[in-house]
């Protein structure tokens, strides 16, 4: 499962990076589309930090600079890749307590988590998507499998 996982994050990088490369080409990018590639960079971040206990410094709608975003996302990726390698594979399944972003308590497991961020990217990346295709000529391809097609 781990090994899994560690695909599904590589993928990520990956499709982070497609949007962002385009944002940086744009010569002025949507405002929203910023913010909303900002928040899936800033939602790893606290996700990251509450699974392994490490304060975070970032909002949840973090103000994430474009020429940040690329160095952002692979440091993020490197952190995760690093974090679960070093993990048995029961370790994934333990459940472990965390504050949500509106002060609520809960408990999920690291597969749910990470499961929940692929998602949650996925869903983002597509809003990002529709604000930049009236500027570009082609929309930028991220789905999954285009993605595993390729490598």
């Amino acid at each position: 499962m781990k090994n899994y996982l560690i695909h599904l994050l590589n993928y990520e990088l990956w499709a982070n990076q497609r949007i962002i490369n385009v944002l940086e080409g744009l010569d002025n990018p949507p405002a929203r589309a910023v913010a909303v590639m900002g928040h899936i960079l800033s939602a790893q971040q606290i996700w990251f930090g509450r699974f392994t206990k490490e304060p975070t410094f970032v909002a949840i709608w973090e103000d994430v600079p474009v020429s940040w975003m690329g160095e952002t996302a692979e440091r993020q990726h490197r952190k995760m890749v690093s974090y679960l390698n070093a993990l048995a594979e029961p370790e994934l399944l333990q459940s472990f307590d965390y504050v949500t972003s509106k002060d609520e308590p809960f408990h999920s497991t690291l597969i749910d988590i990470l499961t929940h961020m692929s998602h949650h990217a996925a869903y983002h990346r597509g809003q990002v998507v529709q604000l930049i295709r009236p500027l570009i000529k082609e929309a930028p391809v991220t789905d999954f499998i285009v993605w595993a097609r390729e490598g």
